[in-house]
């Protein structure tokens, strides 16, 4: 979710305790974006190339006091102030021209597991279900039937509609389900932590697999249900925890712990997780 750690940022009293993982990846230094220079042509391609270490990068200078290093989709950027001096970017980059190898290598990683994980739209497409996976059926069902045996999900719709057509009914039939569990589990936790909630809602969120307020509500991202029931788990148990702290205070992972004493390695196994491209 993404893979960051989770904030320990203290909520303020009646606020939204957004918890869980910002879906983005650590940098060696303080990041801001570069500054625009007046101009719209994009600053000249650069190439490193130590003997062992080797990639492209771009020069961002910016009104700013440190030298920062960003891998994302753009590639990589080096932000400089504006009077650093050439021999000090040089140096900054044999510093950390491993740590950038190493974006680049997990950023590739990433892409080609993402690009596996992708869904087909047609019959036969399967799709990560609760630590399985579902197997799309469009043969002319008269309604929607889930076969928990074979694990296959007939969709009453023709073999030739549209991709769109699948994906939306699909997501009509996991938000649907998804509700229903975290509804269950959510109820589970609560009991053994003492917790009153007051609703479980779904969410649609980019960067948050669940949050919580002080108001007693939870809400889910309702595509936790690619991931296992232990995922699941973990992510509801955490938000449930944010009803008695909503903080990541040494108390709060105490509560965590309670409910879910392997929290530690789920949190580890979440961040690893790749979720499927929705398109």
């Amino acid at each position: 979710m993404p893979r960051a750690e989770p904030s320990r940022r203290a909520a303020a009293p009646g606020s939204t305790q957004l918890g869980l993982f910002d879906w983005t990846e650590p940098v060696p230094a303080p990041i801001a974006a570069p500054a625009p220079e007046g101009t719209a042509t994009s600053p000249p391609l650069q190439h490193y190339d130590d003997g062992i270490h080797h990639f492209d990068w771009t020069l961002h200078r910016a009104a700013r006091r440190t030298l920062a290093l960003r891998v994302d989709d753009r590639g990589v950027s080096l932000l400089a102030p504006r009077l650093a001096s050439g021999a000090s970017i040089v140096r900054f980059l044999q510093q950390h021209a491993a740590w950038v190898q190493r974006k680049l290598r997990q950023r590739e990683q990433r892409q080609q597991a993402l690009q596996a994980a992708r869904i087909e739209w047609t019959d036969g497409g399967r799709i990560p279900y609760l630590g399985q996976h579902l197997t799309l059926r469009l043969r002319g069902a008269t309604q929607l039937q889930w076969d928990e045996a074979s694990c296959e999900l007939h969709l009453p719709l023709p073999p030739d509609c549209s991709a769109q057509q699948v994906r939306d009914s699909v997501a009509a039939w996991l938000q649907r389900q998804a509700l229903a569990l975290f509804t269950a589990r959510v109820a589970h936790f609560a009991a053994r932590l003492g917790v009153n909630v007051t609703a479980v809602k779904l969410s649609a969120a980019t960067t948050r697999w669940g949050s919580a307020k002080s108001d007693g509500s939870i809400r889910l991202h309702w595509r936790l249900l690619h991931f296992s029931p232990q995922l699941v788990d973990y992510v509801v148990a955490h938000e449930v925890a944010h009803l008695r702290e909503m903080n990541h205070s040494p108390r709060f992972w105490a509560h965590v712990g309670s409910l879910y004493p392997q929290y530690q390695q789920a949190r580890t196994q979440l961040r690893k997780s790749v979720l499927p491209p929705w398109g």
